[in-house]
């Protein structure tokens, strides 16, 4: 009796040990299952996100339809759906001005944060202006001042596949568990997208007008990608009528390029357009940025894919008809005038001054392992497409013999250098020697700035030269190094070989950016 309750009783035990795992199991399998809340900020983050999550979550788009995303600051209301959301996803601060502070109050993965553009960089802003100032002491160069950069990378098919691919990882990453349905979604509309780019490479390659004349400088990736000239006007607005003196400059300016067409970025209400149609002979076409879509439009179906299609129809009404190149206006001679500057290699004897070893101080990665992991390449693909003087391969073929070095790191103080050559050291003291200036063939001049060190058992290290695009005292933001065991004259020939040196605190990613922002 005893020995049959005793088994009753394990016999219960069991069931209940298997019924509580059963009851887990299934607990997991639902949480798993419960659709994610994504927050996204405008209309291509929204469009680009919905894509790829599919069933897998709701998302929703933060950004009013038919507002304007470069003024809109979030209110209490907005910032409780957004840390309410298990991920939030932006363009990038240039964009979304306000992430940046507004995430300081945000608790850790409350929200997930996810940067569309992260891994991408970006080109100089148009609005402040594109600074080309460099300072050659080779034929290349990639520095200039510090300038904004332009945030709208969707207004192309080719980078708006860059950011779903972006955007998916990121999200693969928070939810791995839910990869293949990622997976499989962003495989779909990125068929999507490399068709949309096929159609957008068919109808542009033979171009009979490549310049497009635009209400504001928001298509220069798609004009890069696809070799056309964006050729913005000031002084024009969807909504105020030009003044009578505005009206007579634009006139002169679009008979003297024979403009056919311009471009606003929404329609322009009917008495503009006849008061421009009227005065100038041009007709008004609607180039959309797909900042944001009206909720009309969105009930109609219209999303990415079939807007950049009425893009690509409008700017086809310009490139099918033959005419010359156009200029932008008040710039004649002003491309010259940019580029014959100090920076650029441009200057008297006498405005070069002496430097200390003290502007190159601080601790310096090589850049070129970023060139052999592929991180540089996106620098490489720019830099062809903007002067289409070589192919993206060709450019790496070339930058891997002037950055190649086996100084992986370069300590500097005030009075001495430390080269670090696989994990050894080679530290010394050094004297400054000068330096020299040197004429191109190109027609521009570099500056080279001599140190020698104090000891004579320094090796290959005993004669250091830098260039850094400066000319006088400045802290350095990064350098070329020269160095050699022979004599300062020696070095002065090494013109194809210019290990190239950034912070040791800047990321791969900052890099990148930095050389293409300036380029």
């Amino acid at each position: 009796m005893n020995k049959k309750l005793g088994l009753s009783f394990v016999g219960l035990i069991a069931l209940g040990v298997l019924s509580a795992c059963g009851g887990n199991e299934q607990s997991a399998a639902n949480e798993q299952e419960e659709p994610l809340q994504i927050m996204t900020t405008f209309y291509p983050m929204y469009d680009f996100t919905k894509n790829i999550v599919g069933d897998e979550g709701d998302v929703e788009l933060l950004v009013p339809s038919g507002a304007e995303p470069h003024d809109y600051e979030p209110s209490a209301k907005d910032m409780a759906k957004i840390t309410d959301s298990d991920a939030f996803v932006y363009h990038n601060e240039n964009m979304e001005t306000w992430v940046p502070e507004a995430s300081e109050g945000w608790q850790e993965d409350e929200p997930a944060v996810i940067e569309g553009t992260e891994g991408i960089a970006l080109m100089p802003g148009d609005e402040e202006g594109h600074d080309h100032d460099h300072d050659h002491d080779h034929d290349h160069g990639e520095e200039g001042h510090s300038h904004e950069f332009d945030p709208h990378t969707w207004v192309s098919p080719q980078m708006a596949a860059k950011e779903v691919n972006s955007i998916k990882d990121q999200l693969v990453e928070l939810y791995p568990e839910r990869e293949e349905a990622f997976e499989s979604n962003a495989e779909d509309y990125l068929s999507q997208l490399e068709d949309l780019d096929q159609d957008y490479t068919d109808t542009l390659e033979d171009a009979k007008q490549k310049s497009f004349v635009t209400q504001h400088a928001a298509f220069g990736y798609l004009a890069l990608d696809y070799d056309l000239n964006q050729v913005p006007i000031s002084g024009l607005s969807p909504d105020e009528e030009p003044s009578p003196s505005r009206l007579a400059k634009l006139k002169d300016y679009v008979a003297d390029n024979d403009i056919h067409y311009i471009y606003f970025e929404e329609n322009a209400n009917d008495k503009i357009a006849r008061t421009l149609a009227d005065e100038t002979g041009v007709e008004l076409e609607v180039l959309n940025p797909l900042e944001s879509l009206t909720d009309e439009q969105m009930d109609n179906g219209e999303d990415y894919v079939s807007v950049m299609e009425d893009n690509l129809a409008a700017l086809e009404k310009t490139t099918s008809v033959a005419g010359e190149e156009i200029e932008p206006e008040d710039e004649e001679g002003q491309e010259e005038e940019d580029e014959h500057t100090v920076h650029n290699g441009y200057f008297e004897d006498d405005e070069v001054k002496d430097r200390n070893l003290s502007d190159f101080s601080g601790e310096w990665q090589s850049i070129y392992p970023l060139l052999e992991d592929g991180t540089l390449d996106q620098v490489f693909d720019y830099k062809s497409k903007l002067n289409q003087d070589q192919s993206a391969e060709e450019y790496k073929e070339y930058y891997e013999t002037g950055y190649k070095t086996d100084v992986d790191d370069i300590k500097i103080t005030d009075n001495s250098m430390d080269f670090i050559v696989d994990g050894e050291q080679h530290k010394y003291d050094y004297d400054y020697k000068g330096y020299e200036i040197l004429d191109y063939e190109g027609g521009n001049r570099g500056v080279r700035y001599n140190f020698e060190a104090k000891d004579d058992n320094a090796g290959e290290f005993k004669y250091v030269q830098f260039s850094d695009h400066s000319i006088e005292p400045t802290e350095s933001s990064h350098f070329h190094i020269f160095f050699g065991g022979e004599s300062q004259e020696d070095l002065y020939e090494q013109l194809d070989n210019w290990p190239t040196y950034y912070p040791e605190d800047m990321t791969k990613e900052e890099i990148a950016q930095d050389m293409v922002a300036h380029e």
